[in-house]
C-alpha cells in the first residue's frame, strides 16, 4: 500500500529522532563508562603511589642499605659558627658518631657567651701585649679558697697561693689543679719563732714546703717572707736577720717574691670591697706591666672575695693578663730594712 508523502514525511522524522536518541543514550553510556574506568585507574594509581610510599617509609626506620647516609660537616677552624646545619642521617642510632655537632656547638657557645669572659689584652707602645699582673694570695688556704678558684676560673685568670698550714690544707690539691702557682710562706706565721733566727725560720719553713709536697707532689721553691723581706719586726728578735735570710734563701735554691701593688685587705677584717678595689686602682695607676699584688686568703678576708671580680674586671680592661709566679718570673724584692 503507497503511502501519502505527508505521511511518508511523518515516518522519517519519527525514524530520525528515534536514531537521534539512540545515538544520545549509546553517547552518555559511553562517557559514563569511560569516566567510570578513568576514576578506577586513578584510585589504582594512588594505591600504588601510596604503597611505595609506605614501603619507603618502613624501609628507612629499619635502617635499609639503600638509606642514604650524610656524610660529617667539617667546620673550619677560622669559622665561630656553621653556616649550614648537616642534613639528618638514617642510619641506626647505635653508629650515629658521638662527639659534638655543629648544633650543640653553637648551643654550647651561646651558654658561654652568658659568662663573664676576658677582654683581650691591649697592646702596649711596642705592639706587645706585655701587661702582666701576678695576683698573689697569702695566709691561705682558707673556707675562701674555693670560691676565689671559681672567680680566677671564671675570668681565666691564673694566680700564685702562698700557703700556710691550716685545717684547710686539702684545698692546696684544688689550686694545683686549677694551674695556679703553690708557694710557700710559713708554717707557724709566728714571727717570734720563725725570726728568732735563721735555723728556725728554714725549720720552718720545711715545715710547710713538706706539707705541700705530701698534700700535692709539689716541691715548692717559690717563698715570700710573712711581713715581707723589708719588715722591721724582726728586729725585735734578732736584728739584721733579714739581710741574712734573704740571701740564705737564695743560696738554697729558692726565690722570694715581695711585691709592688697592696690590695691593702692587711689593714684589718672586713676592709669594704669598693676600699680594695680603689687601693689596686691607685697602686696600678702608673704601672706599664709585671704587677705583683698583694691580697690575702685567710678566713676573715671575706671582702677580698667580693672584691676580686672588679678588681679582675678594671684590670683586664687596663689591657693586663693574669700569669702564675714562677721561679722564672722576674722577682720583686723590697728594700730590706733589718
Amino acid at each position: 500500500m503507497k503511502l501519502s508523502r505527508g505521511k511518508q514525511l511523518i515516518a522519517a522524522s519519527f525514524a530520525f529522532t528515534l536514531l537521534f536518541c539512540l545515538a544520545v543514550g549509546l553517547g552518555i553510556h559511553g562517557a559514563f563508562e569511560y569516566q567510570v574506568i578513568r576514576q578506577e585507574r586513578f584510585a589504582a594509581a594512588g594505591e600504588s603511589e601510596l604503597h611505595q610510599a609506605q614501603t619507603a617509609h618502613q624501609h628507612s626506620t629499619r635502617g635499609g642499605a639503600s638509606s642514604p647516609t650524610a656524610a660529617p660537616t667539617t667546620v673550619p677552624a677560622t669559622t665561630l659558627f656553621p653556616e649550614a646545619v648537616p642534613p639528618r642521617t638514617t642510619q641506626p642510632a647505635a653508629t650515629i658518631p658521638t662527639s659534638s655537632t655543629p648544633q650543640e656547638s653553637y648551643a654550647s657557645a651561646a651558654v658561654a657567651s652568658t659568662q663573664p669572659l676576658p677582654r683581650p689584652p691591649r697592646p702596649t707602645r711596642g705592639g706587645q701585649a706585655d701587661k702582666k699582673a701576678y695576683l698573689t694570695f697569702d695566709d691561705g688556704p682558707s673556707q675562701n679558697t674555693l670560691q676565689i678558684l671559681r672567680i680566677l676560673k671564671e675570668y681565666h685568670a691564673k694566680a700564685t697561693f702562698f700557703v700556710v698550714n691550716s685545717k684547710y690544707n686539702s684545698y692546696m690539691k684544688n689550686i694545683v689543679a686549677d694551674g695556679h702557682t703553690i708557694a710557700l710562706h710559713s708554717f707557724s706565721h709566728d714571727y717570734q719563732a720563725i725570726y728568732r733566727s735563721e735555723q728556725a725560720f728554714f725549720e720552718d719553713l720545711q715545715k710547710i714546703s713538706d706539707v705541700v709536697k705530701r698534700e700535692t707532689g709539689v716541691n715548692a721553691k717559690v717563698i715570700r717572707f710573712p711581713g715581707g723581706s723589708s719588715n722591721t719586726i724582726s728586729k725585735r728578735y734578732n736584728k739584721g736577720i733579714m739581710s741574712r735570710l734573704t740571701r740564705q734563701v737564695e743560696e738554697k735554691g729558692y726565690v722570694y717574691f715581695d711585691w709592688n701593688c697592696s690590695s691593702g685587705d692587711a689593714d684589718g677584717n672586713r676592709v669594704p670591697a669598693n676600699r680594695l678595689l680603689r687601693n689596686v686602682q691607685i697602686g696600678s695607676k702608673n704601672s706599664n706591666g709585671h704587677l705583683v699584688i698583694l691580697m690575702h686568703d685567710s678566713q676573715a678576708k671575706t671582702t677580698t672575695v667580693e672584691a676580686l671580680p672588679k678588681i679582675l674586671q678594671y684590670l683586664q680592661n687596663r689591657g693586663f693578663t693574669f700569669e702564675a709566679i714562677t721561679s722564672e718570673t722576674p722577682p720583686v724584692h723590697h728594700s730590706v730594712n733589718n
